[in-house]
């Protein structure tokens, strides 16, 4: 999981990162488990702050269609197709 820094804090789990708002959470070379994003994506019990916003879930490697860029994307067999909407409609066909 990533997710949008929007207060200052340090964590003490990645070598006293210190996070600014902007950052990305996790850094490069760290990460986080999902227990630990959502518990700073929730207002602080003693600070009453949130430290993250905008928590996104890790691209899963079976996301298909997938964007290859040039409004070409690549289907779960491999096969490369133009367009989006005609991407979507045969991963479709592939999965039934």
């Amino acid at each position: 999981m990533k997710a949008k820094v929007v207060n200052r804090f340090k964590a003490k789990e990645h070598d006293d990162h210190i996070y600014q708002p902007g950052d990305t959470y996790p850094a490069e070379g760290y990460s986080a488990d999902e227990e630990r994003v959502r518990y700073l994506s929730e207002i602080h019990p003693k600070y009453e702050k949130v430290y993250l916003a905008d928590v996104q879930e890790n691209e899963s490697a079976d996301k298909f269609p997938k964007h290859v860029g040039g409004g070409t994307f690549e289907l779960s067999n491999g096969e490369k197709v133009k367009g989006k909407e005609e991407a979507i409609e045969a991963e479709k066909a592939l999965k039934e």
